[in-house]
């Protein structure tokens, strides 16, 4: 290799790694202020502007377009050196604007006075977009994907538009400008309002093409990083298997090995007793030598607010000493643990024990901070469980606030801007609008309100006028904002404020039929006041336009559900659960428009996901043994119906248990072409457990009794638990004293006499004792006498038309049934 390719693939992989500046080649004059992090001499070079000052642009097209045509005609035919400034300039751009929007301090250009970072970008934007608006507003609508716009409360957007652009543009002599390209889509993607599909392709495209570029292969570091940073683009989207995967070959790598593990403790000052708590192992083999990860010297990291509070410890105090003491991971083993984090707080149902399982991890990382964005993420992380409890909000909220306050700290930009992409650091506004949550929670909605005010938050805003009894404030506010020119989104967050459907329309037109922002919420405005007719239609629109909303999907599904389109409906929740495979309740929905379109077997599949998604409501239980039933599965009808006897104690479905034991005793084959009989003994486990809890229940009782006789090998054992239960039917059916006001309750009494009988009779037949067969015997006749006595009784006070003739039949079968027993019974007095 030549000497100035081995400089410029070294620059390149250093640049990429961000921890090792120092040891930049100097080969183009920008290497000290890369190493400084003075971007801005950079960004506002004469060199840029000379590219793109001095030029004209023709045609029509996007801005981005614009400046890149511009900019492949710069670098046409150009060496190394000059494809390395592009670069270069990319990289400051995307940098400073990453530091005016993530990790501060404050971007600070060197021409104040202008209307933005180099002003020769507003001849490159669209005349349309530049009309009766705000020229950050402008730059801002420029970076709109898919009908999507940025946050409103970006600063600097024009340093992301220039960033794209340096990205876009072909270097053939340089190898990491996809890489770089990558990072820029993603910061992109962050900052939309929804997921964006084109995007989403993008990065999906680039990932795979630099999984397969050999010169990354080569070094162990950027391998590693890469698999982190593909990681965290797909567990964004939510594709929690590929981004397993990613982790998984990060980790080989490493050599590195996390579990979780337990060890006795105490979590509170005045907890008498260790108990099990849990901690994380982390197991790293280093003896081929460590991974070179450097810690950048002299970084003030972002205070960890101490937990105060009169009961809970600030940290689980172990019994042992060496337990909780956690191993001091290098830089990249630490982003590499996030990562972990990040997985399984995606793949797991969100409640109390993840947050127990998840704390171990954030402990970890706090014991030895390297990574000064990593540290932010962090201590946002935690901030996100505490707020859910009472004695650690406070906490929450004090650590959100000295995240806020992160411009003054001393830190070096390099030293904040290291690791960055796969340190999963957030917005600024993130970190914002999160503490404005938290005090939400606490009551204080009119400091809310400021914090959502900056931001230009209008959702929110909205939400704490309506608390303050103001909404009429914040129309006033959006109308005032408006006044620096009209965008989709003030008219939108208008319409919201008024419930004004014309500010929907105005909006529609504004973007000129391309904005999912407006069809969104003119589709959620009839949707939040049920009327899902008219909402259905803009649900669609919007979601033709950007298909990755993936919320807006679930909304749909639930009103074409709502009027009755069980297929539009079942094709929304098929979408909503690819893009979010952890919602039960849209597995549940689905399966509740299968079944309404006839197609229990998928519903069937449907339910068995939502149980993995949620395992503890009972609900989705019943749905899923109902389904089970219909498909012949009963095997899992029995597992079903004991999982929600574990949630709920007690449960009676007698149309269930009936089908049930109809199935076992009458040999119906399963879905696994089985007869049924061979879940006798499970569904007997069943009932003896459901009438441990329900006693009075005659039907229950009855289908019981009807199993026990079913068994094939009947024995003396079997015959006297059959004659009890028929016994306990009957017991239960005559202790309800209305009994007999109703032909169909004295029908049901009928029904179990005549099984009780022929129980007596098989008891009786085979019975060694003469005397417990007479005894048996008795008992049967005492019982019929007493129904057909009670029925004659007050048969006289129904109308002949109320008792039909099958009533007549089943009592008179009853009278000669109680002839027969006393028939048998005189027999066997006899015979003594």
């Amino acid at each position: 290799m030549e000497p100035i390719v081995e400089e410029v693939s070294k620059l390149e992989d250093f640049l990429l790694r961000g921890d090792r500046l120092h040891d930049l080649p100097h080969i183009i004059p920008w290497v000290s202020d890369l190493q400084k992090g003075d971007y801005p001499r950079i960004v506002e070079s004469q060199i840029c502007r000379d590219i793109f000052e001095n030029y004209a642009p023709s045609g029509s097209g996007s801005a981005v377009n614009r400046l890149t045509d511009r900019l492949e005609e710069y670098v046409k035919n150009s060496d190394t050196i000059k494809q390395l400034e592009i670069l270069a300039m990319g990289i400051a751009c995307l940098q400073a604007f990453i530091q005016a929007n993530w990790t501060g301090p404050k971007y600070a250009p060197s021409d104040s006075t202008g209307p933005c970072v180099n002003a020769f970008i507003l001849k490159y934007l669209p005349e349309e977009i530049l009309e009766n608006i705000d020229i950050q507003e402008a730059i801002r609508l420029t970076l709109s994907v898919d009908g999507e716009e940025i946050c409103s409360s970006i600063e600097y957007p024009e340093l992301l538009l220039l960033a794209r652009v340096f990205f876009n543009c072909k270097l053939s002599a340089l190898r990491s400008i996809d890489w770089w390209s990558m990072r820029a889509i993603y910061i992109h993607q962050q900052i939309l309002d929804e997921h964006s599909p084109t995007m989403k392709e993008n990065l999906t495209e680039l990932s795979s093409k630099l999984h397969k570029s050999e010169w990354i292969g080569g070094v162990k570091f950027l391998k590693i990083l890469l698999h982190l940073e593909v990681a965290r683009v797909h567990l964004h989207y939510g594709h929690i298997s590929i981004s397993e995967t990613e982790i998984t070959c990060a980790l080989s790598i490493l050599k590195m090995e996390v579990n979780l593990t337990g060890a006795l403790g105490r979590r509170t000052q005045f907890q008498r007793h260790d108990v099990a708590q849990l901690m994380i192992n982390v197991k790293i083999d280093r003896s081929e030598g460590e991974i070179v990860s450097e810690q950048i010297a002299d970084q003030a990291f972002p205070k960890d607010v101490l937990l105060n509070d009169d009961t809970r410890l600030p940290q689980v105090a172990f019994t042992n000493a060496g337990d909780g003491v956690y191993p001091d991971l290098l830089p990249i083993e630490q982003v590499a643990l996030i990562a972990v984090f990040v997985q399984r707080k995606k793949s797991q149902a969100k409640d109390n024990i993840q947050n127990d399982e998840l704390l171990p991890f954030i402990n970890c990382l706090l014991s030895h901070p390297k990574v000064w964005s990593l540290q932010i993420s962090t201590l946002l992380f935690r901030s996100r469980i505490e707020c859910e409890h009472k004695r650690t909000i406070e906490r929450a909220l004090l650590q959100t606030q000295e995240l806020m306050a992160l411009d003054a700290n001393p830190t070096s930009v390099p030293a904040r801007l290291s690791l960055f992409y796969c340190s999963y650091a957030p917005p600024s506004f993130i970190i914002a609008s999160e503490c404005g949550s938290i005090l939400v929670a606490l009551g204080s909605m009119q400091s809310a309100l400021d914090i959502y005010l900056k931001l230009f938050m209008w959702e929110e805003v909205i939400t704490c006028y309506n608390y303050l009894k103001l909404r009429h404030k914040a129309a006033e506010v959006i109308k005032e904002q408006m006044k620096k020119g009209e965008t989709v989104k003030l008219w939108c967050s208008l319409g919201d404020a008024t419930d004004d459907v014309t500010c929907y329309e105005r909006a529609w037109e504004l973007s000129q039929h391309r904005s999912s922002q407006a069809q969104r919420h003119w589709g959620m405005f009839y949707f939040n006041r049920k009327n899902y007719k008219n909402c259905i239609s803009h649900l669609k629109l919007s979601l033709q336009i950007n298909s990755l909303q993936v919320s807006l999907w679930f909304r749909l599904g639930y009103a074409a559900l709502m009027e009755h389109k069980w297929e539009e409906s079942a094709s929304a929740y098929r979408r909503y659960t690819t893009l979010e495979p952890e919602s039960f309740e849209a597995w549940n929905n689905l399966a509740k428009a299968y079944i309404l379109l006839g197609e229990k077997q998928r519903a069937y599949t449907a339910l068995q996901e939502a149980i993995k998604c949620n395992y503890d409501m009972w609900q989705v239980w019943d749905n899923l043994m109902a389904v089970s039933s219909d498909c012949g599965d009963f095997e899992q009808v029995v597992l079903c119906y004991h999982r929600i006897l574990d949630l709920k104690d007690r449960h009676i479905d007698e149309q269930i248990l009936s089908v049930l034991v109809s199935v076992i005793v009458k040999k119906v084959n399963d879905n696994r072409n089985r007869p049924a009989s061979v879940h006798r003994k499970k569904a007997l486990e069943l009932f003896g457990r459901i009438t441990s809890k329900v006693m009075g229940n005659p039907i229950i009782w009855q289908l019981y009794a009807d199993l026990t006789s079913s068994i094939e090998e009947q024995t003396s054992v079997t015959r006297s638990k059959a004659v009890q239960y028929y016994q306990k039917a009957y017991t239960a059916a005559i202790q309800d004293n209305s009994w007999f006001h109703e032909i169909k309750s004295m029908r049901k009494i009928l029904n179990i006499c005549e099984c009780l009988a022929e129980a007596h009779f098989a008891f009786a037949k085979d019975c060694p004792s003469t005397n417990e067969a007479i005894h048996s015997l008795s008992s049967a006749k005492l019982s019929l006498q007493n129904i057909i006595s009670k029925i004659s009784q007050h048969l006289s006070e129904f109308s002949v038309e109320t008792v039909d003739d099958q009533f007549n039949k089943d009592l008179a079968s009853l009278q000669t049934t109680l002839e027969s027993v006393k028939k048998e019974l005189t027999n066997l007095k006899n015979s003594i």
